[in-house]
């Protein structure tokens, strides 16, 4: 029974979740002690999860328009105001 536990977390970790749930299955068709029962079953609850996640699509957000010219003269939101600090900067040191 070690052993189909042992074949079922080699197949997660490898990502073919189809063969470590048959694993799983098998070691809770054929029975084993209560503690190895209840890690198959929390390992088959696992990869029933992340079945459900691989076949539902994530939520997509809805794609930012940017704005055409048109429309930035509109808001007014276009061009902006570019201020240039002075060419010579008047720079006082006080001595206390």
């Amino acid at each position: 029974m070690r052993e189909e536990i042992r074949l079922g977390n080699d197949a997660i970790t490898q990502g073919d979740l189809e063969t470590a749930r048959q694993h799983f299955q098998q070691l809770l068709a054929s029975g084993g002690t209560p503690l190895q029962e209840r890690i198959a079953e929390n390992r088959l609850r696992e990869i029933q999860e992340k079945m459900e996640a691989l076949l539902t699509p994530a939520p997509a957000k809805p794609r930012a328009r940017r704005k055409t010219a048109a429309k930035k003269a509109e808001t007014g939101t276009g061009s902006r105001k570019v201020i240039r600090p002075p060419d010579k900067p008047v720079v006082v040191i006080r001595k206390h």
